[in-house]
């Protein structure tokens, strides 16, 4: 296998995929924006920067593996930032009563939806609520949880755990050593494996540098030559219906509430009626 950009591992099934994310942050800024129109405010949520985003969670999971794509671009994927991000775009000032209608509190320290933020404040004749209108927004979309909206922590740790274990098992160690030797062969002795190839600080330019592209296609070659990312790809999906199999009632639950978010933004999109 060349690249695993266009398979998907058994714990895809459970975590978000990029449009559910859009969804829910869509359907979370709609919320607060009413929310705080029924106080007589009128606010618009910043919207949010857009990260780089792979084609799919699997695309780069084991590194970089097209030679021509590496040797123009080394190590960093075309169109992610060499140099840091910019920064998100502000939040529009708001007055003190505003602050607090969107918050719950008027500690501006105190997080959304925490025992701080408890609401109950007066604005505009109405009664802010808990958390305010960004702490009604998540509680709407069921996202007051642990996860605050994100992904299942099980099913986090399932997807970053089986890479790991992966990582160091027999198979996948045998093919890295190949990979190694391959390395050391074009002359990039340094790498016990590809993730010391792509991490490291020489790469930390605004540009790829020659010497980077040319690491990375060796990269890419010998992970080809070797059949690293097939091996790697299929131990790794091992491990995870390992881990699947053994949190089966949990990751159940997990993807019924995947289910149910989505129509609860839908509702506030308003594509769908509010579930009952």
């Amino acid at each position: 296998m060349e690249s695993a950009a266009s398979r998907s591992l058994p714990i895809d099934s459970y975590l978000l995929t990029n449009e559910q994310a859009d969804r829910l942050d869509d359907a979370r800024r709609t919320l607060v924006e009413r929310c705080m129109s029924r106080f007589g405010i009128a606010y618009r949520p910043p919207a949010p920067s857009v990260p780089f985003r792979p084609t799919s969670r699997t695309q780069y999971r084991y590194g970089v593996t097209d030679p021509d794509e590496a040797a123009r671009y080394g190590f960093a994927p075309p169109g992610s930032p060499r140099t840091q991000a910019p920064p998100p775009e502000p939040p529009p000032s708001l007055s003190a009563e505003a602050g607090t209608v969107l918050t719950g509190t008027d500690d501006p320290k105190a997080k959304p939806g925490s025992a701080a933020a408890k609401g109950g404040q007066k604005a505009g004749g109405r009664t802010v609520p808990a958390g305010g209108c960004l702490g009604e927004a998540r509680a709407a979309l069921g996202a007051d949880g642990a996860e605050a909206g994100g992904d299942a922590p099980v099913a986090d740790r399932i997807n970053a755990g089986s890479f790991e274990k992966a990582k160091r098992d027999p198979r996948v160690a045998r093919v890295l050593a190949r990979w190694a030797e391959c390395m050391k062969g074009h002359g990039f002795g340094s790498y016990g494996d590809p993730l010391q190839a792509s991490g490291d600080p020489a790469w930390r330019t605004p540009r790829p540098s020659a010497k980077e592209r040319e690491a990375a296609t060796a990269d890419a070659r010998c992970k080809k030559e070797h059949n690293v990312v097939g091996v790697w790809f299929t131990v790794d999906a091992a491990y995870q219906r390992q881990e699947i199999e053994r949190n089966a009632k949990e990751l159940a639950a997990v993807k019924a509430d995947l289910g149910a978010r989505q129509e609860r933004a839908s509702a506030a999109l308003g594509a769908l009626p509010p579930r009952p």
